[in-house]
């Protein structure tokens, strides 16, 4: 055995050494010399699969951090000179260096030392970076950084939005000139959602805009594009359109055919609505701040008519009264046709409540009485007093619809922000009333979109000056002023506010506004809310401010300026809610 292993070791060391001497062979030599370069290609495919890496963290890094500078309100360069636009995009540049220093960390080993750039036009906001990567084995061939770069394009105005405008055009509106400020607000909103004046940017794909002036009522046109008198109770279905008559044939709609405004020319409904009934919100009844379809019956909304007051004698025998809603002065006893007309000698000496309402709800005292013409530039009394004097604009692609509707806004009646509110609903939901929107040269007709759509989003701005205010327990009869709500006095079993007490009216007001904000929210609707002036108290502040999707979306405006300043900063927030990456 010892020989075998001997004879074996022998002849191994032979051959090694025959190996190692023989001069033939280059198997050796390739070996050696191709050692490095294979490590280098090694090392540079580890150092390549780390770039990959780092530069897919990276280019995301850019787009959050580009996302987040078109966010902010400093984004807009909106009246700034050159000397502050290079100022305000260096303050964004140090700013995105802080947001990518934030959430980026760069992975082995590299630094966060990043050239930013920031370039914003009309169009765009773009951001570009750069930093420097370590290689590792690459290092050897003298490559010992590589630099990575990554470039983000926020493009404006991609996302398209349904925008309406609820703009209070109460009474109060007409001092300080508050009425002015608010139209210019407004109009500036619209030049910045559009990039542009109404001469320079007359429509676009992306906004479809309405417009609601509001007051103790809202007013429907009844020539407008999306308009439908099957919308209306015209035939006294429902209840609450025969409340102000002791004849149940009569109803609001019908009883403005029968006034006169010269002696051969009848009247027509004036496109003034009022609301709906309270009811069950859980049931989906709470009619009044809903917007159930009005397809027939309590869900139909009964055309506006606030009745004439009683003319007695002796106004003293029962307290005051309000709402002087003919001529400037009541109905009177006298002359053809009289408030008496066909009542008995009972009926017309009964001075109790029962008897001077049975008075205020004679019919007869309508037929072929000729009133005075409604002024649509100043507040003058009728049947329409309380109601807003100009109409809904409906959704349009015609920017010029909503900017003629906003000049002509005239300031008169009282303050019911429900019901502005329960129809800037309304116009954006996509069940009638409205459920179309208008064409414009370029852009055709089209229907409302759904709630929650993958595209289109739905925005409410809401502005008010004041408290919710029917002047509730200045009429003894009635109880408040006329409003879209009735008046405070009716009979439960058919009560907009839910109560006769006048200390519990505003409060009903209150919880009303409240109901259609919160519904309208629940449907994905954003709201911003304004309230301007300082007729506004401390606690319906904090009700606006509830009534705002959140707490960003409200701001108290104690003048003009600072409303003006605030619908920019709305105008602003919308555009970054348009906005969309690029790549």
């Amino acid at each position: 055995m010892r020989s075998s292993i001997n004879a074996f070791m022998g002849s191994t060391s032979r051959k090694l050494k025959a190996f190692r001497t023989n001069c033939l062979g280059s198997v050796t030599q390739i070996t050696a010399v191709a050692a490095l370069p294979m490590m280098l290609a090694a090392g540079a495919a580890i150092d390549t699969v780390r770039i990959n890496r780092e530069q897919v963290a990276f280019s995301a890094a850019v787009d959050s951090a580009a996302l987040a500078v078109a966010a902010d309100d400093r984004a807009s360069l909106a009246g700034l000179n050159d000397a502050q636009v290079t100022a305000r995009l260096a303050e964004l540049e140090e700013f995105a260096k802080k947001y990518m220093a934030e959430n980026y960390t760069p992975q082995y080993g590299s630094d966060q030392e990043m050239d930013v750039n920031v370039e914003i036009t009309g169009q765009y906001i773009e951001l570009s970076a750069a930093h420097d990567f370590p290689t590792t084995i690459m290092s050897l061939t003298g490559i010992d950084k590589i630099n990575l770069a990554a470039k983000s394009q926020i493009m404006k105005a991609m996302r398209p939005i349904e925008l309406v405008l609820v703009m209070d055009t109460t009474g109060s509106m007409s001092s300080s000139g508050k009425l002015d400020g608010a139209k210019t607000a407004a109009r500036n909103l619209l030049n910045t959602v559009y990039g542009g004046s109404a001469a320079t940017v007359p429509e676009s794909e992306y906004l479809r805009v309405a417009l609601v002036p509001f007051a103790a009522g809202v007013r429907l046109n009844k020539n407008a594009y999306d308009f439908d008198l099957d919308w209306i109770d015209t035939t006294g279905a429902n209840p609450l359109s025969k409340l102000h008559f002791n004849d149940t044939s009569w109803n609001n709609y019908t009883t403005w055919g029968k006034l006169k405004s010269n002696s051969t020319t009848y009247m027509s409904w004036n496109g003034c609505v009022e609301a709906r009934m309270r009811g069950d919100e859980a049931a989906n009844t709470d009619y009044n701040v809903n917007d159930v379809a009005p397809t027939s019956g309590v869900t139909r909304f009964p055309a506006y008519f606030a009745p004439d007051a009683p003319s007695f004698a002796n106004l003293s025998v029962y307290g005051s009264y309000q709402n002087y809603s003919f001529n400037g002065t009541y109905i009177p006893e006298s002359g053809t046709p009289s408030e008496i007309a066909g009542l008995s000698t009972a009926q017309k000496n009964d001075t109790s409540a029962a008897g001077i309402l049975y008075r205020q709800q004679n019919q007869a005292k309508y037929l072929n009485r000729v009133i005075t013409v409604e002024s649509t530039t100043s507040s003058n009394v009728g049947p329409w007093r309380g109601c807003a004097k100009t109409p809904i604009v409906p959704l349009t692609y015609k920017r010029a619809n909503v900017e003629a509707g906003i000049t002509a806004m005239v300031a008169a009646g009282n303050t019911l922000i429900a019901e502005g509110v329960a129809w800037g609903w309304r116009v954006l939901s996509p069940t009638e009333p409205f459920s179309k929107v208008e064409a414009s040269t370029s852009f055709p007709a089209d229907t409302i979109s759904t709630y929650n759509h993958p595209r289109w989003l739905k925005i409410m701005v809401i502005m008010t000056d004041g408290d919710n205010d029917i002047s509730a327990g200045l009429d003894t009869l009635n109880g408040t002023t006329y409003t879209a709500y009735g008046r405070g006095k009716e009979p439960l079993a058919n009560n907009r506010f839910g109560t006769t007490s006048n200390s519990n009216i505003m409060p009903a007001l209150d919880d009303a506004m409240s109901a259609a904000c919160t519904q309208a929210k629940a449907e994905g609707i954003e709201l911003y809310v304004t309230s301007f002036g300082s007729g506004v108290s401390s606690a319906t502040r904090a009700k606006l401010q509830a009534c705002a999707t959140d707490a960003d979306n409200y701001q108290h405006a104690s003048s003009s300026a600072d409303l003006a300043a605030f619908f920019n900063h709305i105008g602003q927030d919308v555009l970054n809610k348009m906005i969309y990456v690029s790549k």
